[in-house]
C-alpha cells in the first residue's frame, strides 16, 4: 500500500451505495494522508460539497438509487467547478464516456470492482489537477481585479489629455529621427532573419510532409502552415479557463516572439482538420491509451483533447476541434474543462 503523506490534507469525497466500498475507501485513503468523507447517496454528497467543502476530489459510482452518478457530476460542477470529478462504473458505455469527456464532467473513469491500492495513483493525479484548477481560479480573480483597477485608471487618464497635446510638437521631431534609425535597422533585421532561417533548416527533422525545427515549431510543407509543436496545456501547464483566454494567448506568444515570430494566431476548424491523423498515434495530457488523439507525428504528446478555434458562433459560443474523434463541436465560450487547449498557427508564404 502507498502510504505517502500529502503536505496539505485535501478532502476526498467517495459516494457509493455499497457500504463495503466506503469502508475500504475510508481506510486506504486516510492511511495515505487524505481527509476522507463517504456517503451512501448523491443527495448527501451534494450537501457535503455545498456546505462542508472545499472538496478536492469527488469519487462517485454511476448507478445508484435516486440519482445517477452522471447527474451528481453535473451538480458538483456547478457548485464547485474546481473539484476534480471521477466516475466509477461496472458497465462500460462508450457513448456515455464520450459524452461526459466532451462536456468536461469527469476527469477520469475507473472500472469496478475498485482496487483502492491501485487507484491511489489516480487520486494523486486528481489532487494535482485540483491544485491547478485553484491556481487558475485565483488567476481569473486577479484578472478581474486588475480590470476594475484599469477602469479607474482610464477615467483618471482623461485629465491628462491636455498635457499630452502639448507634447505633440516634440513627438514630431523624435519621429523623424526614429524613422531614420528604423530604416537602417530594417536592412540589418532582414539579413539577420535570413541567417536564422538558414540555421533552422540545418537543424530540422523531416516527418513525411512535415519539417520539425528546434525552436518549438513544425512546418506543414503541403498546406504552408507553421504550427507550435506544444499546445497551451504543455507550455502553460494548465488549460485555458475560457475561449477568450485561448484567443488572447496568441497576443501573449507574439509579444514573446515565440520561435522568433510575431504573427501567431488561433486556427480555423479547417486548419485543425489539415493536421488530423486518423491513425490516432498520440496521447493527450492524461496519457490514457484508451483515448488516443490524432495529433500529427510532428506534435508532442501531452496536450488537450479539444482545441479552441477562432470561429465564434454568436456572442456566447465558439467552435472547437475534438482530436479524439476528428470532428468539430460548438460550446459556450465560458466552457471550463480540463480537456480543452489551443495550438497556434501562422501562414508561411
Amino acid at each position: 500500500m502507498d502510504t505517502t503523506q500529502v503536505k496539505t490534507k485535501h478532502k476526498i469525497l467517495v459516494v457509493d451505495d455499497e457500504k463495503k466500498v466506503l469502508i475500504v475507501a475510508r481506510k486506504i485513503l486516510r492511511s495515505a494522508g487524505y481527509d476522507v468523507e463517504v456517503c451512501l447517496g448523491p443527495e448527501e454528497a451534494v450537501e457535503i460539497v455545498a456546505n462542508r467543502g472545499p472538496v478536492a476530489v469527488l469519487f462517485t459510482d454511476d448507478r445508484m438509487p435516486g440519482m445517477r452518478g452522471t447527474e451528481l457530476l453535473e451538480q458538483v460542477k456547478r457548485l464547485s467547478p474546481s473539484t476534480v470529478r471521477v466516475l466509477t462504473t461496472a458497465y462500460y458505455d462508450q457513448q456515455l464516456i464520450e459524452a461526459i469527456v466532451n462536456k468536461g464532467e469527469a476527469f477520469r473513469f475507473v472500472k469496478k470492482p475498485i482496487d483502492f491500492n491501485k487507484v491511489l495513483k489516480v487520486i494523486r493525479e486528481c489532487v494535482e489537477q485540483y491544485e491547478l484548477n485553484k491556481k487558475s481560479e485565483d488567476f481569473q480573480n486577479s484578472i478581474k481585479n486588475l480590470t476594475q483597477a484599469n477602469q479607474i485608471l482610464t477615467r483618471d487618464s482623461e485629465g491628462l489629455t491636455q498635457s499630452i497635446r502639448s507634447l505633440k510638437k516634440k513627438i514630431v521631431l523624435v519621429t523623424v529621427v526614429a524613422v531614420l534609425i528604423f530604416t537602417a535597422a530594417v536592412g540589418f533585421s532582414l539579413f539577420s532573419e535570413f541567417q536564422r532561417q538558414e540555421r533552422l533548416k540545418e537543424t530540422s527533422v523531416t516527418f513525411g510532409d512535415w519539417m520539425v525545427y528546434d525552436n518549438g515549431t513544425a512546418l506543414d510543407s503541403v498546406n504552408r502552415r507553421m504550427w507550435m509543436t506544444q499546445d497551451f496545456r504543455i507550455i502553460e501547464r494548465r488549460y485555458p479557463a475560457r475561449w477568450e483566454e485561448a484567443r488572447d494567448w496568441a497576443q501573449l506568444m507574439n509579444a514573446k516572439r515565440f520561435g522568433g515570430y510575431r504573427d501567431w494566431r488561433v486556427p480555423t476548424i479547417e486548419e485543425y482538420k489539415m493536421t488530423f491523423d486518423p491513425d490516432l498515434t498520440r496521447l493527450a495530457f492524461d496519457k490514457n491509451k484508451d483515448y488516443p488523439v490524432g495529433y500529427p507525428k510532428a506534435f508532442q504528446d501531452g496536450g488537450g483533447y479539444g482545441f479552441w478555434s477562432n470561429e465564434e458562433m454568436g456572442d456566447h459560443s465558439a467552435k472547437y476541434f475534438f482530436f479524439a474523434g476528428g470532428y468539430d463541436k460548438t460550446e459556450f465560450k465560458e466552457y471550463h474543462s480540463p480537456t480543452m487547449s489551443v495550438r497556434l498557427v501562422r501562414t508561411v508564404k
